[in-house]
């Protein structure tokens, strides 16, 4: 994954008027990776996360490697058990943006199975049945940069899910939107910046492994 996230960082800088830039409002910037002849099974993407405070307990709708560019957060994977009390967990069908039909009642209580720590030169894989979220490591270092590349196929989710322990969610109602001119050198900068980094970091390597 560091190999192809150069070569798409790379592509992306040289080919930047043709790059789609969408926003999150306060969450992050998307950077679409539209290649000509790339893989049709794949889409590939940077995520510049503004703010990886605690997200929902969520799925997604493909399969996906991310690759940690710059920053550091931890991914929580959890389940419902079943602990043989009345507990419920509350299933919310995700529509667009941050919007959700009623919920449906799980039996079985919310638990952290598994904790991955998202870290510089490191992959996670995410499967469509798989529910996690991601929190920072520290309140005063939210910005996490990741290289991304989703599997486009067939058996893709039909419908996404947030879970809860609570009936209702409280949610911001801002959708994803395309990025302003000044966004857009925003993060150009930002990418231009991590990729002449790496570039330093690398060549440093190199001469210091002579």
């Amino acid at each position: 994954m560091e190999e192809k996230s150069m070569r798409y960082l790379c592509y992306v800088l040289q080919n930047w008027s043709t790059v789609t830039v969408r926003v999150l409002p306060g969450v992050m910037y998307q950077v679409i990776c539209t290649e000509k002849n790339t893989n049709a099974n794949f889409e590939y993407r940077f995520h510049w996360f503004l703010d990886c405070s605690e997200t929902y307990i969520h799925n997604h709708r493909y399969a996906f490697d991310t690759y940690c560019l710059e920053g550091e957060y931890i991914e929580n994977v959890w389940e419902i058990i079943d602990d043989h009390s009345d507990t419920m967990t509350y299933q919310f069908p995700r529509t667009l943006g941050n919007k959700f039909d009623p919920s449906f009642r799980v039996p079985g209580a919310l638990r952290v199975v598994k904790t991955n720590d998202h870290f510089p030169g490191n992959t996670l894989h995410v499967e469509p049945n798989q529910f996690h979220s991601i929190s920072p490591i520290t309140q005063q270092h939210n910005e996490v940069l990741t290289f991304v590349a989703r599997k486009l196929c067939k058996t893709a989710a039909k419908k996404t899910y947030v879970l809860s322990s609570s009936d209702t969610i409280e949610a911001p109602t801002d959708e994803p939107q395309m990025a302003t001119p000044e966004e857009r050198e925003h993060v150009y900068d930002k990418l231009l910046d991590t990729y002449q980094r790496i570039l330093l970091n690398q060549y440093f390597k190199l001469y210091y492994d002579l």
